[in-house]
């Protein structure tokens, strides 16, 4: 009688039955088999670690009355600013528009930490024009009539976190060798269960806590560097515009997680080595220690506008990385799209046309060939161009954040489980005589 194996299949994820006759556990729906040892060591390491992301929120001082702040607020879209006791007027650095005074703010939170601004409004300007040069898609008329309304500095609020991270990653990787005789062209693909863990710290990941900003911006000008940072000062934002969080530590837990995570299967994938294709299939992560802090960081943003269009713009005010998305000429796109598809699409057609000019079938391979190479490298084209245009997006991952050598790997398994053989026979006009 045979016995059943309490495991799912790594493959399909279907039944497993351990097959007296062959001495080894066999999948009922996929049919591959598998040693049991092998099967064995992907079970146990499996659930080595259970994922734990709670963090560990720290206190932060309040103001007080010796150290309060003007808030102000703009009556077109509502955002509040904080200023200090000298300032009598401000524009509001989201939608440009003049603020008046609200009150006196006491008792909210204080940071821990505050990085000066290092660039001046100029900076800002020129980064702008800089950033401009070098867009091919930019319509050509945009840097004539696109029209800066207002630049304005802000200390943009921040929640940064501290951890140290115990991680495990499995992967799915693939081994290819081909090769080909008189008749069969063969491919062999060998499939293999990688398993990684180890430890690595990460430092003042930060984390936008303004919901007037957009965050895919405040991570596009990232990264700030933390060594330059201070503790808290009010000194710090005279002449200068503050904002108040309005996003609470916990609400910024998923992002921070997620980096964290992103960042650490990063480094775990950075130790596999000799294989074709490496596939994230599953990931948990330890907190060994975390902590939070709040601090504000510096931003210069830019209002403009193009053919009755707002466009904004933000510069790290520290770094000047500055970051905006800008329209895109149509008539660029069509004409380099266009221009792509015939030049590469050509060129693949001749070079097919050429390679098979002994097969009855020459013709329609080559324009096979061209229209899906055509299209394939036009579309990367494109890509990159667009990308260019819209670079504003979510970072990946948190690499500019981990502590220097503090990545251990403590584990390492290349576990192999089967191996697949495809043959495509060679035309018989292909043939060698």
């Amino acid at each position: 009688m045979q016995d059943l194996f309490s495991c799912t299949c790594p493959c399909c994820g279907g039944s497993l039955k351990f097959e007296a006759s062959l001495q080894k556990v066999k999948c009922e729906y996929c049919d591959t088999e598998f040693e049991v040892s092998d099967l064995k060591e992907l079970n146990d390491s499996a659930n080595t670690i259970e994922e734990n992301t709670n963090w560990d929120t720290s206190s932060n001082d309040e103001f007080n009355e010796d150290d309060a702040l003007n808030v102000y607020l703009c009556q077109t879209c509502g955002g509040e600013v904080m200023c200090d006791e000298n300032t009598t007027s401000t524009l509001c650095p989201y939608c440009g528009n003049p603020v008046i005074l609200k009150g006196r703010l006491t008792g909210g939170l204080k940071p821990n930490y505050i990085i000066p601004f290092k660039l001046e409004k100029d900076a800002a300007k020129g980064n702008l024009m800089s950033y401009l040069k070098g867009k091919v898609l930019l319509p050509n008329d945009f840097k004539k009539l696109n029209e800066v309304k207002e630049v304005t500095s802000l200390y943009v609020p921040y929640w940064l976190f501290d951890a140290s991270v115990n991680g495990i990653a499995k992967f799915r990787t693939t081994k290819v060798r081909t090769w080909s005789d008189s008749n069969y062209r063969y491919k062999e693909t060998k499939h293999y269960s990688v398993i990684r863990g180890g430890e690595i710290s990460f430092e003042k990941l930060p984390v936008d806590a303004s919901r007037k900003m957009d965050d895919k911006m405040m991570e596009s000008i990232e990264p700030f560097n933390f060594k330059e940072a201070k503790d808290y000062d009010n000194a710090y934002i005279v002449g200068y515009a503050a904002d108040k969080y309005d996003v609470s530590q916990e609400e910024t837990f998923n992002r921070a997680n997620t980096r964290i995570k992103e960042g650490t299967v990063d480094a775990l994938r950075s130790t596999i080595h000799g294989y074709d294709t490496v596939d994230l299939t599953d990931a948990t992560i330890n907190y060994d220690s975390n902590s939070a802090y709040y601090a504000y960081y510096p931003v210069w943003t830019l209002n403009s506008e193009y053919k009755e269009k707002k466009y904004q713009f933000a510069m790290n005010g520290q770094t000047g990385k500055l970051t905006g998305n800008l329209p895109i000429s149509r008539i660029k796109a069509f004409l380099i799209t266009l221009l792509s598809f015939i030049l590469f699409g050509g060129a693949l057609f001749g070079l097919f046309f050429a390679l098979t000019s002994d097969n009855e079938n020459q013709i329609l391979l080559s324009i096979v060939a061209g229209l899906i190479g055509g299209i394939l490298i036009t579309a990367l084209i494109m890509r990159f161009l667009v990308r260019q245009i819209k670079p504003v997006r979510y970072q990946h991952g948190a690499a500019s954040y981990v502590v220097e050598n503090s990545f251990n790997l403590s584990l390492k398994k290349d576990i192999y489980l089967y191996r697949n053989i495809t043959k495509t026979a060679i035309p018989k006009s292909n043939n060698r005589k």
